[in-house]
C-alpha cells in the first residue's frame, strides 16, 4: 500500500484493488495408444496421422468436414513436405473456420472442425 493508500485507508476509503492470485493451470494428461511400429495412432480417442507426401494431406481435410477431429505428425516426411502440409493445412483451417492447434512444436497438429471444442 503506497502513501496515497494509507492515507484513503485511515480516512475509512477502502480500496477498489484487489491482488488476484495466480493459480496455475494443470498440465494436460493425454492417454496414449499405440499402434504397430510403436508409433501412436491415437490420443484421446483422435487419431494420430503420419503423412509421407503432400497428397495424404488432402484426405485429412475430409475428416474436418466431417466434423471429426484429427492429429497430424509430420516427423515421417521431409521438412519441405511437412511445411507444405502444414501450410496446406492452415489455410483449410482458415477457410472452413476449422482450428489448427500446435500441440507440439516440432511434430504435433491438431485439426478441430468448427464447432468442437478441447478440455484443458
Amino acid at each position: 500500500m503506497g502513501f496515497m493508500g494509507k492515507i484513503f485507508s485511515a480516512l475509512g476509503f477502502e480500496s477498489e484493488t484487489r491482488s488476484k492470485k495466480k493459480t496455475q493451470s494443470s498440465k494436460a494428461s493425454y492417454k496414449l495408444k499405440a499402434g504397430q511400429g510403436g508409433r501412436v495412432n491415437e490420443i484421446d480417442g483422435v487419431p494420430v496421422y503420419y503423412p509421407e507426401n503432400f497428397d495424404q494431406a488432402k484426405d485429412f481435410v475430409d475428416f474436418a468436414l466431417q466434423h471429426k477431429a484429427v492429429i497430424i505428425s509430420v516427423e515421417s516426411c521431409d521438412k519441405e513436405v511437412g511445411d507444405r502440409i502444414l501450410d496446406f493445412l492452415q489455410g483449410f483451417c482458415k477457410g472452413s473456420n476449422s482450428r489448427f492447434i500446435i500441440l507440439n512444436e516440432q511434430k504435433l497438429y491438431l485439426i478441430l472442425p468448427e464447432g468442437m471444442e478441447i478440455e484443458d
